[in-house]
């Protein structure tokens, strides 16, 4: 059984509501989680478009989920496609807020790009299904698929607490950074090689 946009749009949402990223973007706490699972909603329908899907269900229901894409693979939707997520960050936080918060993912690392690379966007475990393994099962699986196509696999995180998870997994950090003055720290991990 494949996983929904809905599905996985409050997975993600219940998993990183306490990220560092999602804290910085949405401050009320209030509000969080609703303006987490629209927000990320935009890239899941994407990813279910033109990306690739692993996930995990356990009992029928969704338990963990990673969403990457292959190099080359432009996740932005058509012309005139609503919402984007610019434009609904922009409702659901305002204008200027919008503009900082742009300003900070201006300041994240970036690595040279002559290598082909995947990209793993989100890897999450429903915060009831987390500790028994299933996101390390679904990061293996991506970095051999990513390896099997003879390429690396990047991702960031904000949260220090994954890094010896990913560490753990063969990834190692090629970059850290501030998102702006007022943003956390983001690294920038990747597989060690393509082999």
């Amino acid at each position: 059984m494949t996983a929904t946009a809905a599905e996985i749009r409050t997975l993600l949402a219940r998993a990183y509501v306490a990220d560092p990223l999602l804290t910085w973007v949405f401050q009320d706490d209030e509000d969080r989680l609703e303006a987490t699972a629209a927000w990320l909603g935009v890239s899941v329908e994407r990813h279910l478009e033109v990306g690739e899907v692993e996930h995990v269900r356990e009992d029928g229901e969704l338990a963990a989920v990673a969403l990457w894409r292959r190099p080359g693979t432009v996740l932005a939707g058509p012309p005139g496609q609503l919402p984007t997520a610019g434009g609904l960050l922009q409702a659901i936080v305002g204008a200027d807020r919008a503009a900082d918060i742009a300003a900070g993912f201006a300041a994240a690392p970036r690595l040279p790009d002559d290598v082909p690379a995947a990209y793993l966007h989100f890897l999450a475990v429903a915060p009831d299904a987390q500790g028994r393994g299933l996101g390390g099962r679904l990061l293996d699986r991506v970095v051999a698929r990513t390896r099997a196509d003879g390429v690396l696999l990047r991702l960031d995180t904000t949260n220090p607490a994954n890094l010896p998870f990913y560490r753990a997994h063969g990834l190692v950090v090629r970059a850290e950074e501030r998102l702006g003055p007022t943003g956390p720290r983001i690294w920038r991990l990747e597989t060690d090689v393509a082999r």
